[in-house]
């Protein structure tokens, strides 16, 4: 992996985010850059003393093992310019405070850089006090959630990967024997559940031919609460998923359940474009 992006914007999120990051680079043998950009809609001065406050503080905490760049301009606009520019292979940045409304009509540099980054974006949750261990990749079967699947195996060599579908059952069971709990018979569950777990097989192969090695499984529920409480009962630290909903030659929109994950990041999240820079 030979260009990791660190964006940071100077909180301890983004602390979090520069230590997975560095952790990373060491591990891959990566070349890593730091991307610091200040507002220029700042006073001048105010935006040059910012500036080089900055660049100082972060070539302090890398020590020389990474490249500090530092732009003024518009925060996201800069990032992802940069990233298309540079065509790096992972994009590293740190959870987002939420601002509530604010964030809902303006939308986040975070939810901005990952909506429309050319590059797989890894969310960083927490400080980072271990390699990842315990691994899950989401999919609806889609090609861009088995290339965020073969990322996070090289993100984190060795470790454990769960690959999950959820799926809710169609009509909230109308058609369908239920008891008295609600649940449906065993036959009807096996009926809907069967073409989906043969697809989970398929992409298994598909992966296993790679040299990723995962174990299946479907778990039922809205897709973002089924996977958060699944992360949660498996102690999962990293997630991994494609970015859906956001075609097209600039993509605006993301996923309903991207946006959800990044709203409630109980892990770090790995979100794929699913396609991969080309050849510098």
């Amino acid at each position: 992996m030979p260009g990791i992006l660190m964006a940071s914007d100077l909180s301890a999120r983004s602390g979090h985010a520069l230590e997975r990051a560095l952790q990373l680079a060491a591990t891959l043998g990566a070349e890593l850059e730091i991307l610091h950009v200040v507002d220029d809609s700042l006073p001048s001065r105010l935006a040059e003393e910012t500036g080089q406050s900055a660049y100082e503080m972060l070539s302090r905490d890398t020590a020389g093992a990474a490249r500090v760049n530092l732009r003024f301009g518009h925060p996201w606009r800069v990032v992802v310019d940069h990233i298309a520019q540079r065509r790096f292979d992972l994009v590293v940045m740190g959870a987002h405070r939420d601002r509530g409304i604010l964030d809902l009509f303006r939308g986040s540099v975070l939810h901005r850089c990952v909506q429309m980054s050319q590059a797989p974006v890894l969310v960083v949750s927490d400080r980072p006090v271990r390699p990842y261990a315990r691994l899950m990749t989401a999919t609806s079967f889609a090609a861009r959630d088995a290339e965020a699947a073969r990322l996070a195996a090289r993100l984190a060599k060795g470790a454990m990967m769960r690959l999950v579908h959820a799926y809710r059952v169609p009509f909230g069971g109308l058609g369908y024997r239920m008891d008295e709990t609600g649940d449906i018979t065993k036959h009807d569950r096996d009926e809907i559940e069967e073409p989906m777990l043969i697809q989970l097989r398929q992409m298994q192969e598909r992966l296993s031919r790679d040299g990723v090695t995962v174990d299946i499984g479907l778990i039922e529920g809205r897709a973002t609460q089924a996977l958060l409480d699944a992360m949660a009962r498996e102690e999962i630290d990293l997630l991994a998923i494609g970015r859906h909903g956001a075609e097209g030659h600039v993509p605006m929109t993301m996923g309903r359940v991207a946006s959800e994950l990044l709203a409630h990041l109980p892990c770090d999240l790995l979100v794929h474009p699913g396609r991969l820079p080309q050849a510098r």
